[in-house]
């Protein structure tokens, strides 16, 4: 591989130094998102973490068991194309451009121009496209630090099926993504939120607390985006209904079966095997005699979700 990057010491991965050193630039995770292609985060988000504004979402399970997974699918790719693979256990990040950095996954033992990825899903994702845009954006971004030629992207699906997917390295693409990740470099810097879309809602509410009753006056603009939501708020309610009345009629015909099979589905009406629970603590505080000072000391306050709601004012009000 071209000697273009550096890997950096003392930076074993998922260690607090590895996890501080991805947080000062753009990894392959990041850029992902940067494109508007990861289907877990938007740039709103990653901006406000790298702003230090909210904490880094935690991983979640997939996340996990892709990291319990990874020497399985490693040792697979090993075994179909009669390779050996190496752990790059750290990151790797451009000399003239240090912020641009990467985790690898694996590399070749013996092959300077390819690189390995490693994934597991459970996503149908994988069975629209060969490889979901957001992982193709990862990979080209491994492959514009590293110069390599091409990478190989091995995915156990679903825990049983697994497929090797090979990219090509596209220096047009790499960059496009190189000047999206400029571009986003440049907003952290000036302290200026990307856009926000409708997933940002949740991130918003943390960065924007109520501190007063006041009510604001809308522009003209604002009464017209809050007629388009409300139309939009009515569009959903009828879907809604019809969906409720295309599922009573699946029902219907489950009846007391456990499901039903049609021409290429197959719905089901389980009953929950595991019943729901719920404890009467007022009961069991008033039984054992427990004060109202000892539940005090083990009662912790949080502070109540911002509930949005827009109603129009009927005729006559």
């Amino acid at each position: 591989m071209s000697k273009r990057f550096e890997f950096v010491r003392g930076a074993p991965q998922r260690s607090p130094e590895w996890f501080a050193l991805r947080k000062q630039g753009i990894t392959a995770t990041d850029v992902s998102v940067i494109a508007g292609l990861s289907p877990y985060k938007s740039p709103f988000r990653l901006w406000a973490e790298k702003t230090g504004r909210v904490e880094d979402q935690p991983v979640g399970e997939a996340a996990h068991r892709g990291i319990l997974l990874e020497d399985t699918v490693g040792r697979y790719y090993e075994g179909e194309r009669g390779v050996k693979l190496r752990k790059s256990n750290g990151v790797v990040r451009l000399k003239n451009a240090p912020w641009a950095m990467a985790s690898l996954d694996r590399t070749i033992v013996g092959e300077p121009d390819g690189i390995v990825e490693l994934k597991t899903s459970a996503s149908r994702a994988w069975d629209i496209q060969p490889i979901p845009g957001f992982v193709l954006a990862q990979v080209h971004w491994q492959l514009l630090i590293t110069g390599a030629k091409w990478c190989d992207v091995v995915v156990l699906l679903g825990g049983l099926i697994f497929r090797i997917e090979r990219v090509i390295s596209d220096q047009a693409y790499q960059s496009e993504l190189f000047a999206k990740a400029e571009a986003f470099r440049e907003l952290i810097a000036s302290d200026t939120p990307p856009p926000m879309t409708g997933q940002d809602s949740p991130t918003f509410e943390e960065l924007t607390p109520q501190r007063n009753s006041v009510l604001g006056t809308a522009s003209r603009e604002l009464n017209r985006i809050a007629k388009r939501y409300a139309d939009a708020q009515y569009e959903i309610k009828l879907l809604d209904e019809e969906i409720a009345t295309y599922a009573i009629a699946i029902k219907e015909e489950i009846a007391e079966r456990e499901g039903i099979i049609g021409d290429g589905w197959v719905a089901t009406w389980k009953q929950n095997k595991k019943p729901t629970r719920k404890t009467d603590w007022k009961l069991l505080v008033a039984e054992e005699g427990i004060t109202e000072d000892t539940v005090n000391a083990y009662t912790q306050e949080t502070l109540g979700a911002r509930v949005f709601r827009l109603k129009f004012k009927e005729d006559g009000e």
